[in-house]
């Protein structure tokens, strides 16, 4: 079935709800890291002062362990069985151990939760949402396809940013002394809130989103009598095919240096802000939500229109990394003068979470075929979101080890990133333009 008209703008904005709700409970240190860290060492014996922050590293390397190997294998289940019921299923999945994690289990659960958190994301979830995201466009809108949601996804982060904010300041008492039962409690509720969310999500999708969705641009080419309405049967032709094209791994080590950019960054400012310039808890959880959500929600829309516009999304990427490698050699320089690093770290958000909205809106620039998304995300998702894998481990080694030092080792991993990131790129832009001049993207 094709999607036409104002529906095709519902379905986008319900699986990007749904995928906005997916990256946000995985990644609660983004926003409430210094609150973890109270809840697992001090609330509960989760884990001892002296290693909480390699404990969440800990977990985190789980979920980005599960996620790598469940990326490819999510690519070839939504090319073989569509994209609404691994929705439904994940976002149930998800729900479930939302009011699990809520209650602050032992440190063997919390391991076992984020395991299910990354099925639910990279076998059910993220490969459906970005093949459901591509077909609601035609080729010339897939940077603003891709933009809206993430846009999209944007607001719903916010929106539960901020209730977490809210919930969670409940917990701090006079003095800026912090009740730890009512921490564990608002932790509860807030994740309570968003397991309800996912199986409200499940329910919209299982009546709106059809059993066989065709693609926009599949539409496209069968009116113009290019392609048949038919979805290219999945083989091990096809997934060889995917292998073997150039674009899936220059895409593969472009987003992966990009991810480790943004990754860094979204990961480490917010407890940057309170250990190393010195501002409270309350504050850096609200800055944290303003420039992962409200900023990145503008970042991410605006940047799909200024990719249309450069014609390129490659070469946006490129352009942006440069960019964001400057202001982190900035953030460093101006570390000691606190009120002139915040504002640097706002303009710094700017640049590295608009990265994020056109991803993959970059298939068609490198010679990949709407019919073969899923496998192609796939094998890209699982190289690109490596860092979820060790990142979180190293980082918490090096903060644990060195403290504050810990910190610049961070953003120095950033800027070599943003460097390698930059080659990548206009190798990139150079394979682009080859397909182009030999006819074989538009």
């Amino acid at each position: 079935m094709v999607i036409t008209g104002k529906k095709r703008w519902f379905v986008l904005v319900i699986v990007s709800l749904m995928a906005g709700v997916m990256v946000y409970v995985p990644f609660l240190r983004y926003s409430y890291y210094d609150q973890m860290v109270m809840l697992f060492s001090e609330y509960k014996s989760v884990a001892s002062a002296a290693n909480v922050n390699e404990f969440i590293g800990d977990f985190s390397f789980w979920f980005g362990l599960v996620c790598t190997i469940g990326y490819p294998i999510g690519g070839i289940l939504v090319d073989k069985f569509g994209e609404k019921w691994l929705l439904i299923i994940g976002s149930v999945m998800m729900g479930a151990c939302s009011f699990w994690f809520g209650l602050v289990p032992d440190k063997l659960s919390i391991i076992i939760i984020h395991v299910l958190y990354g099925v639910g994301t990279s076998f059910f979830i993220w490969n459906a949402y970005l093949k459901t995201t591509r077909k609601m466009g035609n080729a010339s809108e897939q940077g603003s396809m891709f933009s809206t949601s993430e846009f999209v996804r944007a607001i719903m982060g916010m929106l539960l940013g901020f209730l977490g904010v809210a919930l969670l300041n409940r917990a701090i008492m006079p003095g800026n002394a912090t009740d730890l039962q009512v921490l564990g409690a608002q932790w509860r509720n807030m994740l309570f809130f968003n397991g309800a969310l996912f199986l409200v999500l499940a329910v919209i999708v299982f009546f709106v989103v059809p059993n066989n969705i065709i693609g926009a641009e599949d539409a496209e080419l069968a009116a113009s009598g290019k392609a048949a309405l038919t979805q290219e049967k999945l083989t091990a032709a096809s997934v060889l095919k995917v292998l073997k094209m150039p674009g899936t791994w220059l895409l593969s080590l472009l987003i992966f240096f990009c991810f480790s950019f943004t990754s860094a960054a979204n990961g480490y400012l917010g407890s940057y802000t309170v250990n190393v310039l010195g501002i409270s808890q309350t504050q850096a959880s609200t800055f944290a939500v303003v420039r992962n959500y409200i900023i990145a929600g503008l970042a991410t829309l605006a940047i799909g229109f200024i990719a249309d516009k450069i014609g390129s999304k490659v070469k946006t990427l490129g352009y942006y990394l440069a960019i964001a490698t400057v202001l982190t050699v900035a953030v460093l320089v101006t570390k000691n003068t606190a009120f002139l690093c915040i504002g640097v770290t706002f303009v710094f958000a700017v640049v590295y979470t608009g990265m994020r909205g056109i991803y993959f809106a970059t298939l068609g620039e490198v010679g990949i075929p709407l019919s073969l998304t899923g496998v192609a995300t796939g094998v890209i998702s699982l190289i690109c979101y490596l860092p979820d894998v060790y990142f979180a481990k190293l980082a918490g080694i090096w903060l644990d080890k060195y403290g504050k030092f810990g910190y610049d080792l961070i953003w120095y991993w950033v800027i070599g990133c943003g460097i390698l990131g930059i080659l990548v790129a206009f190798i990139s832009v150079r394979y682009s333009k080859k397909l182009k001049a030999e006819g074989k993207v538009q």
